[in-house]
């Protein structure tokens, strides 16, 4: 009887992540393991007519000089129960390398709860390009509410909403 409850919780828990509401605000660090370089990053899952969807911020601090990406991102689940994101389109930056453009990064992550918070973690890597090498690391995110937490994202979507034609949860 112990074995049968044990492989239930293990069939039965990949399945739960399909069940968690995952659209939302999450913040948190990307820790680049390459350059030994922690990150801010922010990502806005949203769901329009049943496909997850979302954009990204990510910013880092050089020499007292802010430099940021936003991205259009891809959402969904896989068949094991991690969340994927991966890049679909820069949508804007402030790095004078127009080589940035060329990076895509994929990162795949673990849900995870605790009581009333949720958290998400798991590894990213991006692609080679000719100017810049792969790069690997861990991401660690917490959804937060956007109307308590300061978020550049959030501002930008607000902002650009009708202009880009997204779409924004609140």
């Amino acid at each position: 009887m112990k074995a049968l409850i044990q492989i239930m919780v293990v069939l039965c828990c990949p399945m739960m992540v399909f069940c968690q509401d995952i659209t939302g605000l999450w913040k948190g660090t990307m820790y680049n393991v390459s350059t030994k370089q922690s990150l801010d990053c922010e990502i806005v899952v949203n769901k329009v007519k049943g496909k997850l969807t979302g954009f990204s911020h990510t910013s880092y601090t050089v020499n007292d000089q802010k430099y940021y990406s936003i991205k259009k991102i891809d959402v969904r689940i896989a068949r094991d129960g991690k969340i994927v994101f991966q890049d679909a389109k820069m949508l804007e930056n402030n790095s004078q390398n127009q080589q940035l453009k060329n990076i895509i990064q994929l990162d795949v992550l673990d849900l995870a709860n605790s009581g009333e918070e949720s958290f998400m973690d798991g590894i990213f890597v991006t692609n080679r390009t000719k100017a810049f090498q792969a790069f690997t690391g861990r991401m660690s995110i917490k959804k937060v509410n956007p109307l308590l937490v300061q978020s550049d994202l959030w501002k930008y979507l607000q902002k650009n909403t009708e202009e880009e034609n997204m779409t924004v949860v609140k």
